[in-house]
Order: structure tokens, then sequence, then C-alpha cells
């Protein structure tokens, strides 16, 4: 961290010690340490008597000041683009998914609502759900949606999921499985021969409690498994599936940062960890796609989703793309492309073979105001062009392309930001639609 992060972390690290080190803070950190001050003397969290005396603590707090970095700052410029609203009643987007007929389902963030659009973006029908809805996987008569459970991630009875089935010819409604810890991605499977569906469920649980859940169709209804309890897990991909054994990949947050490879096969689980991050990074997002028109998949992992704890959130220039070949058993890196911030990522096909990646960075940096990032393989190098949104985007979509543009759908949650920028709080605020379309380039 920067040393103004740092500085306000060791005055809420000293809360936990007995220590009152809020003195040094400036009003807006000192406002926001006064509620961590309630929140933890009503949970007796804070110590009757300091842990450390003060020559202690004033040396164990210069020596992790001593070790902040200066703050990362982007040369790299950004451009305008223009929108057109598409209508939505809710103020926040969760999800944008294009269906395998054109059409297009939307996630509400804030009421909790499934909506689908037709091919030219006119709503069609709603359906409401307990909670937004994060992911949809469709078969051949209807979609399995998981919600995500509270939009802010309440830590009671709401920390919940749930996957439904909805039926598409008759709106018929029916809960899958309910109770999953917090979940955001899973795949389906058949791994026991009855020719229903089974989920592997990426769930990355509240403070706790998250875990590899497996969702099995019995003749007595679906059950749950929890192969990996307390890992927060936010995305898994399934590389192959085979009479009952299926390989896939999954990456790991909650600062136990990692890329994992797993194989089920017969109710046993093997795992390998491929890649160690740093906790920091925040990991977001991976797909397995090709990126660069070989003709091989890569995997592609995003990091940049982990607001600080102050009311600053720091720009960190070691999060972003991580681009790598993979060979079964280990993995290469063959790109690395900064993108601070980010927090979801869509794959743009495109013509010559491969795939572009657009990606939302709903935490870039107020200053340099890059919302959206396009990487594009172009003359044998990853090329990156940064624009700038009058919302502050969530999750996004191809839904269509024509004369050699794509067109992407933009859902977005427009919470002000605040940064720390010329001896000053920076503030900027987001007015645009909630969900909107743009064009970029092929």
């Amino acid at each position: 961290m920067a040393q103004r992060t740092a500085n306000y972390m060791l005055a809420y690290m000293g809360l936990f010690l007995g220590i009152d080190a809020g003195r040094q803070l400036d009003p807006l950190e000192k406002e926001q340490f006064k509620q961590r001050y309630a929140l933890l003397k009503s949970a007796a969290q804070i110590p009757n008597s300091p842990a450390l005396s003060a020559d202690e603590w004033k040396a164990l707090r210069a020596y992790y000041l001593g070790l902040a970095r200066y703050p990362f700052e982007s040369s790299e410029k950004s451009k305008e683009l223009g929108t057109k609203s598409v209508a939505l009643d809710d103020q926040g987007v969760t999800m944008v998914v294009r269906l395998e007929d054109g059409r297009v389902a939307v996630g509400g963030g804030v009421k909790g609502g499934l909506h689908f659009y037709d091919t030219s973006l006119k709503k069609i029908k709603s359906v409401k759900l307990d909670f937004p809805p994060v992911y949809l996987m469709e078969s051949k008569d209807g979609y399995y949606v998981l919600t995500l459970g509270s939009l802010l991630g309440a830590l009671g009875e709401e920390n919940n999921s749930t996957i439904y089935f909805i039926d598409k010819k008759i709106n018929f409604v029916k809960a899958v499985i309910r109770n999953l810890p917090r979940s955001a991605h899973f795949f389906m499977a058949e791994i026991n021969g009855d020719k229903k569906p089974d989920f592997f469920v990426a769930a990355f649980g509240g403070i706790m409690g998250g875990g590899l859940f497996l969702v099995e169709s019995t003749p007595s209804g679906y059950v749950k498994s929890n192969f990996k309890k307390n890992a927060s897990l936010v995305r898994v991909v399934k590389l192959k599936e085979d009479q009952g054994r299926v390989e896939f990949l999954a990456l790991a947050g909650g600062a136990a940062e990692a890329l994992l490879h797993f194989v089920y096969e017969k109710g046993r689980l093997s795992e390998h960890e491929l890649v160690r991050y740093p906790p920091h990074l925040g990991s977001v997002w991976m797909e397995y796609a090709d990126a660069d028109g070989d003709g091989n998949p890569e995997i592609l992992v995003l990091s940049g989703d982990n607001a600080d704890a102050g009311p600053y959130q720091e720009a960190k220039g070691d999060q972003g793309l991580r681009v790598y070949d993979f060979g079964g058993v280990h993995v290469k890196q063959k790109k690395f492309i900064s993108l601070p911030g980010a927090l979801s990522m869509a794959l743009i096909p495109r013509k010559e073979g491969g795939n572009a990646l657009a990606v939302a960075r709903f935490y870039a940096s107020p200053v340099e105001k890059h919302d959206l990032s396009v990487v594009n393989f172009r003359g044998g190098k990853f090329l990156v062009e940064h624009f700038t949104l009058p919302s502050r985007p969530t999750v996004l979509a191809p839904v269509g392309a024509a004369n050699g543009a794509m067109t992407l759908l933009v859902g977005s949650g427009n919470f002000p930001q605040i940064a720390y920028g010329d001896g000053a709080p920076i503030t900027r605020n987001f007015t645009g639609p909630a969900l909107f379309t743009l064009e970029v380039q092929d």
C-alpha cells in the first residue's frame, strides 16, 4: 500500500491492540475510523489495556510505513465513448448474458429482477427472484440462474445464494438448491449417469464459509457437498468431461489468491496449485479462451476488485490481466497487462480468429478515468485502449457486430468514488444510465 492507505490501516490495526492511533488521520479518514471503532467496541474486539507499549507501537508503525510504496499513476490516455441508454427499472446491474438465440438476459442489482430483452434490446419479460442474479447457463428447456444474496454482503441470513431453474416456455420458476454461501459462478456437468445436470459452484462466502460446492442430483432431489471449506472461490471453468470425470480450473480470492487445477472422479477430488498470488491483487474473473488467435486457448486471469479498508480506493499497478499458456500440468505466463481496479471481463470474437477482451474497471482511478479497457492482439502484440464512460461499469457482454464495430451491452452501479491526489481528496460522481450500449472497433 501507499503511505496514506498504510497510515489508515495502521490506525485501524491499533484498535485491535488497544491503541487509539486515529489522531493522525484527516477528517474524512477520522469519520470512517469512528464508525469502525464503534463496530469493534460493540463486538468486544478492543482490549481493555494496550497490548504494546507506546515505544513498541511507534516502532511497529514506522516499520510498516517504511515499506509503503509510492502511489501508482498511469500515463496512458483515455478516450470518450458515446453510449445509448437501454431501459431498465433498477439502479444497478449484476449480470449481462447474451443467449443462444441472440436475446439478452440482464440481472437487476438492487431489486433482484431477471429481465429478458429481444435482439433489438426491447424488454420482453421479467422474472422476480430473491436476490440479484449473477450468473446464467442455458439448457435446451430453460435457464439455470444463480443469485448472489444481499448485494451489500450481509453477514446474516441474507448471506445466501440460490440456483433457480426457469422454464423457457411457461416461465415456471423452481429453486434447485438454496442456502449456498454467497456465490457468483458455476458450471454444469453430468457425473452420475442419471442424465440430470450437476453443478460445480464457486462460493466466495462472506468473511469465511465459502468453498467449492458440488450440487448433485439424487433420486430424492439435489444435495450439496463442500469439497474446499472456507476457501473463497470466485470462478470455475470446465476443461474436460468424460464419463463422470471432470477436469476444471478455479480462481481463489479472499487474500488466499491462487489459480487452482482440479480433477473430480468417482466422488474424489484432487487439487493442484498452479499459481499463488499476493493477497492484495483481488482476483475477480477467469476465462479459458484463445486471446491471440493461434488456435489454442489460454487461461485469462483478471484481478483488481479489492476495495481498501480506508476511504480512498488505491490504484495498484500489479492488478490486471495475466495471460497463461497451459500444458495440462504447468502454466507459463506469456503476458501481463496492468489494469488496476478491474471487476469483470467479456470475450469479443474476432473475424480473424481469437478474442478481443473488454474489461470493466469498476475501481479505476478517478484521476485517469479508465472505466473500460479493450485488449486486442494485433501484429504479434497485445494492444490496449482505455475509455471513459458516464456510468461506473460492473458487467458487460457483446450483443452484436456491424460495419467493423462490436456493440457491447454494459451494466453499471453508479456509486461515487473517492481517491487522494494532488494533496487533497478527489471525488467522482457518475450520472449515466444503469444499462447502455456502446460500440468499439473490431
